[in-house]
């Protein structure tokens, strides 16, 4: 593929692109490297015929650090693309970033989505990530903005306070609830809880909400008890509630008993009955001893 010097002024932004925010100071060590070593990796363009002007596709801050650097020229590979083209190209390479906010990935995404009307498996196809990736980043659009501008993309480093993907995942469950998910992300960012101290969070204030506000306010190694607590409950009611059936079930039996009619039957049916009803017989007086027993030391 052709490499073209092309003088930098002449080639300019794509103010569509998903990256919305620049790191200053990576900007300025990439600066520095393109000043001692020049632009080792070419940039793409398309080029803007109308005005004889290159427009970029990936490599904006290549660009910029080689205007900062003050080369006047600059190593492109030109090609002629398609919209939707461009975009899967940006979205490509921003994604291979751990720089990129995860949110402007998800508003890189559906911007691909709504513009080709790809599903969530081409759309992942062309990314190069799972279906399962792909899900997780829209599903933070369906956070409050507030909470989503501070997701941090923070791949296999422990968290130290900041609001990770992981931990939107389960904010996101409280979906009807803004009020209560900035209460949790506050909790995240002030007690710098792990993604699975906010999983148990969440989870205690879904099963819980009456405690909403003791849950909000306990320390994080109290959550799991809220839940244990809520099952114990669970328990004891299923308890009590079969206690309340015992009898029905008896009464049910008798019912199915009701309905035998032994006339008629094969001599080996009946043998066969008549081992039964004296193996229910005897465990019909052992209840009714043990009941006895119950009744009289109650």
């Amino acid at each position: 593929m052709e490499v073209r010097l092309i003088p930098t002024d002449r080639i300019v932004e794509d103010t569509g692109q998903p990256r919305s925010h620049v790191d200053d100071d990576a900007l300025a060590e990439l600066t520095d490297s393109i000043k001692r070593h020049g632009i080792l990796n070419p940039i793409t363009v398309v080029p803007m015929h109308n005005v004889g002007m290159f427009r970029i596709v990936t490599g904006e801050r290549r660009w910029r650090a080689a205007t900062s650097a003050g080369l006047t020229q600059t190593p492109c590979i030109v090609r002629e693309l398609e919209p939707d083209e461009i975009r899967t190209q940006q979205l490509i390479e921003n994604m291979q970033r751990e720089d990129l906010a995860p949110l402007d990935r998800a508003r890189g995404i559906a911007a691909l989505q709504d513009a080709t009307g790809a599903t969530t498996r081409e759309v992942a196809a062309m990314l190069g990530v799972s279906e399962r990736t792909v899900n997780n980043l829209v599903g933070l659009l369906e956070l409050p903005r507030d909470i989503g501008e501070q997701i941090v993309s923070s791949p296999n480093r422990p968290a130290d306070g900041q609001l990770t993907e992981k931990h939107a995942r389960f904010i996101k469950q409280l979906s009807d609830e803004p009020e209560r998910q900035r209460r949790v992300a506050e909790r995240v960012r002030d007690d710098r809880l792990s993604s699975a101290d906010t999983a148990s969070l969440v989870r205690a204030l879904r099963e819980c909400p009456e405690l909403s506000e003791e849950i909000l306010t306990a320390p994080p190694e109290a959550f799991s008890g809220y839940l244990k607590g809520k099952e114990r409950d669970a328990d004891r009611r299923a308890a009590a509630a079969t206690e309340a059936h015992l009898a029905d079930v008896v009464r049910a039996c008798t019912a199915a008993l009701n309905d035998i009619r032994p006339v008629g039957l094969a001599p080996e049916t009946l043998r066969s009955l008549l081992s039964a009803l004296a193996e229910m017989r005897e465990l019909i007086s052992s209840l009714e001893r043990e009941c006895s027993l119950e009744l009289g030391g109650s």
